[in-house]
C-alpha cells in the first residue's frame, strides 16, 4: 500500500502539492472517509502535519473535516474534485509569475525586452485557452 501512495505523491508532487497532500488525497480516494487519527496512521505523518495540510485541501474545496454525532473525534472525507483543484493551482502558479515577469518588464526599454514580453503575452494566451479546457467527468 505504501508504494501506492509513493507513485501518488510522485505524480501530485510534480503540480506543486507536498508529500503530505498527496498521501492524505491518496488515503481519501482509497477510503472515503478516515478519522484524524487513521489519517495519520495510514499516511506516517503527524497529527500536526496532517492537520496543517489540511487547511490548504480545505480551502481548495477537496477535503471537509466534521464530527459525526457530538464525537470528539474529528473525520476527513474527500469532497471535490481533485483533476478541477489541480487545474487551478498549476493555472494560478502560472498566472502569478506571467504577471510578475510582465510587471518587471515594464521598466525595461531595450528590443529585447520587448521580444521577451511579446513571447510572455503568447504564453498568456495559451494559459487562458488551457483554463478553457473541460476536466473529463470521474468514472467512480
Amino acid at each position: 500500500m505504501e508504494k501506492v501512495y509513493e507513485i501518488f505523491g510522485n505524480l501530485v508532487s510534480t503540480l506543486g502539492y507536498s508529500r503530505v497532500h498527496a498521501s492524505i488525497l491518496a488515503s481519501l480516494f482509497i477510503h472515503k472517509k478516515l478519522s484524524l487519527k487513521e489519517l495519520s496512521e495510514k499516511t506516517k505523518y503527524s497529527l500536526p502535519s496532517i492537520s496543517l495540510s489540511l487547511d490548504l485541501l480545505e480551502l481548495l474545496g477537496l477535503v471537509r473535516r466534521f464530527r459525526k454525532d457530538k464525537s470528539k473525534e474529528v473525520y476527513v472525507e474527500l469532497e471535490g474534485d481533485l483533476l478541477l483543484a489541480l487545474k487551478k493551482v498549476v493555472l494560478m502558479k502560472i498566472n502569478r509569475g506571467i504577471k510578475i515577469a510582465i510587471e518587471e518588464l515594464k521598466s525595461e526599454k531595450s528590443k529585447d525586452a520587448k521580444k521577451i514580453e511579446s513571447e510572455i503575452l503568447r504564453l498568456k494566451k495559451y494559459v487562458d485557452a488551457l483554463n478553457k479546457v473541460k476536466i473529463p467527468v470521474s468514472e467512480k
